[in-house]
């Protein structure tokens, strides 16, 4: 949708109807109260948040130009094979975006120690939808 133009425009009048799409579809339904939702638009009223929410889209679709100050960090991530620290990697079960699927077998890729979980009934965010397992899972993870 944000690929095109119709819907650059869209996202720019309409970022309240964007959230509230990506909110109900890339998570199970109740995850969120309206209170909630209407708390987080807030942020939207930044006259900065269509412009870096489009970019971020865009850059990670190659459909727009990346800054060019952080080449060199670029370059260095994409020639990493592997990663060296312990890497925890939290994920919900429910994610209608990424799914839970798409990430399993990736041990390989980090020498350091790989701890995945994924949490069922949870979508995209579980920062926000699962924030305590989350919490308690990061707790553990850095005491070891």
């Amino acid at each position: 949708m944000i690929a095109t133009k119709r819907g650059k425009e869209a996202v720019r009048r309409e970022a309240k109807t964007f959230a509230r799409i990506m909110w109900e579809t890339w998570a199970p339904a109740g995850w969120f109260t309206e209170t909630e939702f209407e708390a987080t638009m807030s942020s939207f009223e930044n006259p900065d948040w269509a412009d870096v929410t489009l970019h971020s889209y865009q850059v990670r679709w190659g459909e727009a130009a990346k800054d060019p100050r952080y080449r060199a960090l670029d370059e260095r991530v994409h020639a990493a094979k592997t990663i060296a620290v312990p890497t925890l990697m939290i994920q919900g079960g429910a994610d209608g975006v990424t799914l839970a699927a798409s990430t399993a077998g990736k041990d390989r890729y980090f020498t350091g120690g790989y701890h995945r979980h994924v949490l069922d009934g949870v979508g995209h965010f579980p920062t926000r939808e699962a924030a305590q397992m989350v919490n308690k899972l990061l707790l553990e993870f850095l005491a070891k």
